[in-house]
């Protein structure tokens, strides 16, 4: 099958609008969105993407930055030959723009060390699923 990356980025776009207005929530597990939450959001766009598009994809934990701190790490979800990352600007100097990427090369290439879970994990297996900032995202879908 293949995946239109103009389809995915409205998908993506809307799910970081709806991300982006959980950030002054205290509550949230998104407040201060995107810094820290980039698993948990990566999360939630796996969802996103398996419902509205029905399309299967990876969940990416990696450390080994060169750019960051040796214990910092970083998640993002990967579809396709597509990266899907919506927290990616917590970081500086990225070179990044957008929320979808190719899987070649660029700046997420370069983690040393990725863990590697295919799915997404749903509210069943996550006591405190973040169903403030799933709601959020699926509210501004097209």
């Amino acid at each position: 099958m293949t995946i239109s990356r103009a389809t995915l980025e409205t998908v993506i776009d809307a799910a970081r609008r709806g991300l982006e207005g959980s950030v002054f929530e205290q509550h949230s597990l998104f407040h201060g969105f995107p810094t820290g939450t980039c698993g948990p959001a990566a999360e939630v766009v796996g969802r996103i993407v398996k419902e509205k598009l029905d399309l299967d994809g990876v969940y990416v934990c990696s450390k080994g930055h060169p750019q960051l701190d040796f214990e910092q790490t970083h998640a993002w979800y990967e579809v396709g030959d597509f990266i899907l990352d919506v927290t990616h600007d917590q970081f500086e100097e990225t070179g990044l723009t957008g929320w979808v990427f190719e899987r070649e090369g660029g700046w997420h290439s370069q983690f040393s060390d990725q863990e590697r879970r295919s799915g997404f994990c749903s509210p069943i297996g996550w006591t405190c699923y973040p169903h403030d900032g799933y709601r959020a995202a699926v509210k501004e879908q097209p």
